[in-house]
């Protein structure tokens, strides 16, 4: 999240360990504090879309008749809405700690990004959306772990957007993911490696040892970030026969005053990088 208020930036900063602490122990203290941040902004997300879709096309790559399956979709249905308008045959929607909770505002949310993308395609009919429902000859959503789910189809195309550097057993998701991929198929991700706790300091969490991080600071399925640096990704997707076709790295300043040992000893150039969009080929 993002601070502009100084004394909450003061406050946020400055006794981070026990919000952090309290927050991924505090599941009241989290839903009354943290509400938004289990809402998907489905604009943000749709730009992403273009973004990405762009970047495929440059590369001879489209959705038409392909079969698609993104990881860590939260709450939201939009990419897959935006894939089948683009021609794709299907979508399999995965996520193992899945935001899709039947609640009043679960459902508005629902009815928003449906009126969104008939608006953006200018359809009246969505051929997917049928009495108030999602047709599963199309659209699929499963909850579970990518590493243990047996699926009978291989895809032409995997995406993620924020959700590897969420991930605790990335070489098991990776070679998962990896395997589900068809030859030739592509491979899109876009990651934040940014500290999600303030994004006014991005690299914050740079200051804690990884035995402080993992056992008191972050847990699965509520506030985990795997930190995992530019360099260890592309050794994972190397590793796993993944060519880079095109990538796009942003980088911000780094105050390295307060790394930790466990940092100091990787490259500068990587621990500067805060985002890293990625589209690569099997």
């Amino acid at each position: 999240m993002k601070l502009e208020n100084k004394f909450l930036s003061y406050f946020w900063n400055n006794f981070d360990f026990l919000i952090r602490f309290i927050y991924c122990r505090n599941a009241f203290f989290k839903k009354i504090l943290f509400w938004k941040l289990y809402f998907s902004d489905f604009r943000k997300l749709d730009q992403k879309f273009e973004e990405m879709k762009k970047n495929t096309l440059k590369n001879r790559f489209d959705f038409e008749g392909k079969i698609c399956l993104e990881i860590g979709p939260g709450n939201s249905y939009i990419n897959a809405y935006n894939f089948l308008m683009n021609k794709a045959k299907k979508v399999i929607l995965i996520d193992k700690f899945p935001r899709m909770v039947k609640s009043r505002e679960q459902h508005k949310y629902f009815i928003q990004e449906i009126d969104y993308i008939k608006k953006k395609y200018a359809k009246e009919n969505l051929f997917f959306f049928k009495d108030g429902k999602l047709d599963e000859r199309y659209i699929k959503f499963i909850s579970g772990d990518i590493t243990n789910i047996n699926l009978l189809e291989k895809f032409d195309f995997i995406y993620s957007f924020s959700v590897l550097e969420h991930i605790k057993k990335i070489n098991e998701t990776i070679t998962a993911l990896s395997k589900l991929l068809e030859k030739s198929g592509f491979m899109y991700h876009s990651i934040d490696l940014r500290d999600h706790y303030n994004f006014n300091k991005p690299f914050l969490f740079y200051k804690y040892s990884k035995n402080v991080w993992e056992k008191y600071l972050t847990r699965e399925g509520t506030s985990y970030t795997n930190r995992l640096r530019y360099d260890d990704f592309i050794n994972f997707f190397k590793k796993h026969q993944l060519r880079i076709i095109y990538q796009s790295i942003k980088k911000q300043k780094l105050d390295q005053k307060n790394l930790n040992s466990e940092f100091k000893k990787k490259k500068l150039d990587s621990l500067q990088i805060s985002s890293l969009d990625i589209l690569m080929r099997k």
